[in-house]
């Protein structure tokens, strides 16, 4: 996300947009203080926000670093920055930045260089708490005044609100020794694509390679909410090779290509290709909020020092087809089927309080109540206390099974718990798990069978930062952060450090529906690690609340009949939600468009099913969604996931076309093409025998590919000018 390519009406660049608020100060030497010496001949460039806020979501800031060398080269970028805070942050290099302050608001993505300059490039590109990012031995980034780059610029966009001053940036490590190999980035972007509603869209672009020989080794892939998949290929006499894939919505790092180069020679053709997939109400478009798209493929490159030359990019968009060969396929739509002779080998299972699976999605994990069923006597006293303080759980109830076989294959937890509730386990394979009875948060971590922190004060309920009142669910995000569910008294989600000390806490107790935060009964949690955001089951109140990792309740969505379970499922980014049945609906699944709270579908599509009261979901990739019963008979059911073929990337906008038309109206239109295709065939070649010897449309390197509907040179240029590609 950042500027498009150069475009002569933005020469004239507007005052910041709101200089009072932001109060950029005037610098000749924009941040001169910020390089620090290494290591003999090794120094680092430390690009900052300089303490700023925000005052409305998707804020584009950007502050310039002089580089005060004749010539140095980037070698690596250390991010400083969380994806808690920062959507993205982007690094160019610049002759001359496009103001003179120490930073400004790019307001809509216009504003980075000033064009009068002769170099404006992407250096490199962040997102999503990714990792540092070291340049391969012997290549580096030239920047300083002999490479007409004299000043590094950080932007960064902030998707929400700030209110407390940010510095957030890059540490950009660099060389004064020249290395043989000089490194640019190669950048595909689609500036006018359109995704209808509950539709899938591929975004292509193609171009002809007309210069000096390139060789491409790392790539980032970069779309908003929308993208399943960002590709590119080399096609050379008309052999195709994949250059990279990968899903916009893991960590947005470059990675590095494996296995043997594949260098870019003059006359290579090179195509890129964006998809898209929809379950929203609305057409979405290219653009420069979250809630807008983008498409985009970031190829870092090297070349020989001696001949480096700076390339610029592929912004002319061309629907191609892929050989079979080349193509990546899809992931698979979800669809399930209620298994009903699937079934956990455990003994002695009770009440399903919760479900979870392993890091590595190879182990289901159950958390039962064994004996101690809650609704068969008054385990509560009126002000929320356990009466039988004596009632632990002798047998292993944290139970790890395989999800295919049923097979147990490990068991923990015995004489720890008396009412157990929710589980949840994190990237580390560390286990969590709330009782609501002992009124506690507890992490197991390992093999170990004590837990190595608990939090909340055993027996004591209450709604202080040491207190919790029957805690339903526990999630981590990345960074170590706890959110707790607090739960049926509370009416609160709480906010913990990895240390277990207290941060916050968030919402507002009530019943009133549609309002973000105002919670009921709190009784689940999931988390979307790459929106930032958690979902909080308010289950009474039948609704979906979303909540970013800061705390604010930004939206939402009602449900049919109390919500009891949530899990985010990333692979398909979407919701899965569990409500009972009752004397009118029977409890379903319900897969929900996180952004819209839109159900796309429900299972068991029977209304005959066999689920009762399931209290808690889980979702292995490619094995199923699994429920837990909390009444008798008590069990774990399986939806098992139906695998089926995914349609080729080339079939998908002609079959959204072409399915349910008539065949009989397809052939008339057919029919009816034919007359001005000929026509047109006639006038092209014409055309052509007139521009025999004339190249149509050069610019840095790359050529653009004649389309079958192609204008005249002029007319491309008027187009181009007035597109805007966003970065």
């Amino acid at each position: 996300t950042a500027q498009a390519p150069p475009n002569p009406s933005t020469q004239n660049h507007p005052p910041p947009d709101n200089p009072a608020e932001q109060s950029p100060t005037e610098s000749d030497d924009n941040n001169d203080t910020s390089e620090y010496v290494l290591e003999e001949g090794m120094f680092k460039l430390e690009l900052r926000m300089p303490a700023v806020t925000t005052q409305q979501h998707d804020e584009y800031l950007v502050a310039p670093v002089r580089v005060d060398h004749d010539d140095a080269y980037i070698v690596g970028y250390v991010p400083q920055a969380s994806a808690t805070k920062v959507h993205h942050i982007l690094i160019y290099g610049c002759t001359v930045p496009a103001r003179n302050v120490s930073y400004w608001n790019v307001g809509d993505m216009g504003g980075i260089c000033d064009y009068s300059g002769a170099v404006n490039t992407i250096l490199w590109a962040w997102a999503l708490d990714a990792p540092k990012f070291d340049l391969p031995e012997q290549v580096g980034f030239h920047v300083g005044r002999n490479a007409n780059i004299d000043y590094i610029l950080l932007q960064v966009h902030y998707k929400n609100v700030l209110t407390e001053a940010d510095s957030s940036g890059v540490d950009v490590i660099l060389t004064t020794t020249r290395p043989p190999k000089l490194a640019g980035i190669y950048l595909f972007a689609t500036g006018g694509t359109v995704i209808p509603p509950h539709m899938t869209v591929n975004a292509d672009v193609t171009c002809k390679y007309s210069d000096v020989e390139l060789t491409p080794f790392a790539y980032r892939t970069h779309t908003h909410k929308l993208g399943v998949q960002v590709s590119a290929w080399r096609e050379r006499e008309g052999t195709w090779t994949l250059l990279g894939t990968g899903d916009p919505q893991k960590p947005q790092m470059f990675y590095l290509m494996k296995g043997e180069p594949h260098p870019i020679r003059k006359g290579d053709k090179l195509h890129a290709r964006c998809v898209f997939v929809s379950e929203r109400n609305t057409t979405t478009r290219i653009g420069a909020t979250g809630e807008d798209e983008m498409c985009n493929f970031y190829m870092m490159y090297h070349m020989n020092a001696t001949q480096f030359s700076l390339e610029d990019g592929c912004y002319y968009e061309s629907r191609f087809k892929v050989p079979e060969y080349a193509r990546v396929k899809l992931a698979d739509k979800l669809n399930f089927k209620l298994d009903t002779e699937w079934t956990p080998d455990i003994s002695d299972m009770g009440q399903i309080g919760g479900l979870s699976h392993s890091a590595d999605m190879s182990q289901l994990v159950v958390f039962h109540r064994a004996e101690n069923d809650w609704s068969k006597k008054q385990w509560f006293d009126n002000d929320n206390v356990v009466v039988d303080k004596t009632a632990f759980l002798e047998s292993d109830v944290i139970v790890f099974v395989d999800p295919v076989s049923g097979n147990v294959t490990r068991a923990v937890g015995r004489n720890h718990f008396i009412m157990p509730h929710g589980v949840f386990i994190d990237h580390h394979d560390n286990i969590w798990v709330t009782d609501v009875a002992l009124h506690q948060v507890m992490k197991f971590e390992g093999n170990e069978t004590e837990p190595s922190l608990v939090l909340g004060t055993k027996f004591e309920p209450g709604t202080d930062q040491s207190h919790f009142c029957k805690p339903s669910s526990v999630v981590v995000d990345a960074a170590g952060f706890i959110y707790i569910g607090d739960g049926y008294c509370n009416s609160r989600v709480v906010k913990f450090n990895r240390n277990g000390k207290f941060v916050g806490e968030y919402g507002t107790a009530g019943f009133t529906r549609g309002e973000p935060g105002v919670l009921g009964l709190v009784h689940d949690l999931t988390i979307n690690h790459a929106d930032r955001v958690i979902y909080v089951a308010d289950r009474e109140a039948g609704q979906i609340h979303v909540m970013n990792l800061d705390g604010e309740f930004t939206a939402v969505h009602a449900v049919p009949g109390p919500v009891y379970a949530l899990e985010y499922i990333p692979e398909q980014r979407l919701i899965a939600a569990v409500n009972i049945s009752d004397n009118s609906n029977p409890a379903k699944v319900m897969l929900i468009q996180p952004d819209s709270g839109e159900i796309v579908s429900t299972f068991p599509s029977s209304s005959s099913s066999s689920l009762k009261m399931p209290h808690t979901l889980t979702y292995i990739n490619k094995i199923g969604i699994f429920l837990g019963e909390i009444a008798s008979p008590f069990t774990v059911w399986k939806l098992s996931q139906i695998l089926s073929e995914t349609k080729r990337e080339d079939e998908t906008l002609l079959n959204v076309f072409t399915s349910n038309i008539p065949m009989s109206f397809l052939i008339v239109i057919a029919v009816l093409a034919v007359i001005p295709v000929v026509y047109m065939s006639v006038v092209v070649t014409m055309r052509c025998k007139e521009k025999k010897d004339k190249d149509s449309f050069d610019r840095n390197g790359f050529q653009k590919l004649l389309r079958d509907y192609d204008s005249s040179d002029e007319e491309e240029d008027l187009v181009f000018k007035n597109s805007k590609v966003y970065r």
